[in-house]
């Protein structure tokens, strides 16, 4: 049928999953559109196509909100689509839709079922109900999905999209257009060569930028080709997935992804980088020994800073909240201070008495994470996985599943606390195992030093007049933290 001549029409092209990426499904809904344009005797005045983008999703559909604009601003007459699940896949969308199109009497016509009518009660009634449809079979579609990537991940499957960075695909069969099918997930070994490098020295006691600092001058970069800052790679080391866990929404759903570190180790980092208590500092500020370690007597950590050549200071972070030098904090020379602490510590990690106190109390954190090891803490993770699995048969009830996970997460949680310690104290282990540990602490990095620093020792900075070129040792409180020395 012909509608009056001069109708202005606007072509909408969508398809939710475009497998070939090259847009197959909108041309040929397009071409089909243009077809009914000349049949209805309409003018095309705009085409508008978003491919491979789901209106259900959520996702922005730019073309789609550039016709919704072009109906505000009175510029078309008519719309075409191949059916209206393409234009529409949600109630709250086709209320909108009829709010710009019924004051401007805008017809809407489908290639598979003709004009739509919105004029009427009735069409608007009829028009909802499909929609009401459309949008059930895409919440049916939705769930059906996400159930079956629950079970696919539960069974240790690999969801799809680009493998992680530490694994890559094999066997692997490429087709004529070099797109990967099938093939099986296995350890990419220089990748999980550094994430486990990575993870053993972040237990081992050395810093967060010193491992991303490793990993750039070995050249590795992330899957886009790029080098890591240190949030990318605390991000890349606190992935579960990294002792074999998979996780799905956010929960651990299974242990059969390939491990690149064992559960515990894993667990071990994982305290150490997620622990409140540690400072995060930039970069820059890691460079300097009493960074995030000494505390200006307000409470607050003092910070390393001063241009190479110049004479460099510690102060309280005051200064960086505000922008500016606050009076009435901390503020020290770091060469003297550098100096001081180092040869305190030396002296007295040196003596007998305080080697035998520390490994006798790192000792008893090492008992009790042993049998956490030999236990393996996968049994616990398991005994999780299982009761889910349960309850979604119908063999346990809710309140069966709440008590019995509330019961395991706090075994897991009670395991992680001594992981927690035990991370942090081998950094402290290395070096009183050493025969010498105060020439052991002299000898070591800088990052040791500081983990040794803060594990050991409380440092705080008293209220002082002005610096007059010597160190006033006075103005320092430096006590060794519970060990009765």
């Amino acid at each position: 049928m012909n509608i009056a001549k001069g109708k202005r029409a606007a072509i909408y092209t969508r398809i939710s999953r475009d497998i070939q990426g090259e847009g197959l499904g909108v041309r040929r809904q397009l071409e089909d559109c243009r077809r009914l344009a000349e049949r209805l005797g309409v003018s095309v005045l705009a085409e508008y196509s978003d491919n491979d983008i789901s209106a259900f999703s959520g996702r922005q559909r730019p073309e789609y909100g550039k016709l919704l604009a072009d109906l505000e601003a009175g510029r078309i007459d008519v719309v075409l689509c191949w059916n209206i699940d393409r234009l529409l896949r949600q109630t709250k969308e086709l209320e909108r839709y009829m709010e710009l199109c019924v004051p401007g009497n805008v017809a809407t016509h489908e290639v598979t079922a003709g004009r739509v009518d919105l004029t009427t009660p009735s069409g608007r009634a009829t028009a909802k109900t499909r929609g009401a449809w459309a949008q059930f079979e895409s919440e049916h579609k939705a769930e059906r999905i996400r159930r079956q990537k629950a079970q696919a991940a539960q069974a240790g499957k690999y969801l799809g999209g680009r493998v992680p960075w530490g694994w890559k695909k094999a066997d692997a069969i490429l087709d004529e257009k070099g797109r990967e099918h099938g093939g099986r997930i296995v350890l990419d070994a220089a990748a999980a060569a550094h994430i486990r490098g990575g993870i053993e020295s972040i237990i081992a006691g050395r810093s967060l930028v010193s491992v991303t600092r490793d990993w750039a001058a070995a050249g590795a970069v992330s899957l886009s080709g790029r080098r890591m800052n240190t949030t990318q790679v605390r991000r890349v080391l606190l992935r579960p997935r990294n002792a074999g866990l998979m996780t799905f929404h956010g929960e651990v759903v299974s242990d059969q992804w390939p491990p690149i570190v064992p559960l515990a180790t894993f667990r071990k980092c994982e305290a150490i980088l997620t622990d409140e208590s540690r400072p995060r500092q930039s970069e820059a500020k890691f460079k300097y020994l009493l960074s995030g370690v000494v505390r200006c007597y307000c409470g607050r950590y003092m910070t390393g800073f001063g241009a190479e050549g110049h004479r460099r200071s510690y102060r309280c972070r005051v200064h960086e909240e505000g922008g500016k030098y606050v009076p009435g904090h901390a503020n020290r020379a770091m060469g003297p201070l550098d100096a001081y602490v180092r040869g305190v510590a030396a002296e007295w990690l040196s003596r007998a008495d305080v080697k035998a106190a520390l490994l006798a109390q790192f000792q008893r954190i090492e008992e009790q994470f042993e049998p956490v090891e030999r236990q393996d803490v996968t049994d616990l993770v398991n005994r999780k996985y299982s009761l889910v699995r349960l309850y979604a048969k119908g063999a346990i009830s809710e309140s069966q599943l709440v008590e019995g996970s509330k019961e395991i997460e706090a075994a897991l949680g009670n395991l992680e606390s001594v992981a927690a310690a035990n991370g942090g104290s081998r950094a402290v282990s290395g070096i009183l195992l050493a025969d010498h540990p105060g020439g052991e602490f002299l000898r070591s990095d800088t990052e040791i030093q500081r983990e040794v620093l803060r594990a050991v020792f409380d440092i705080e900075l008293k209220p002082s007049g002005p610096y007059r070129g010597v160190f006033d040792a006075s103005t320092l409180r430096m006590e060794p933290k519970g060990t009765g020395a």
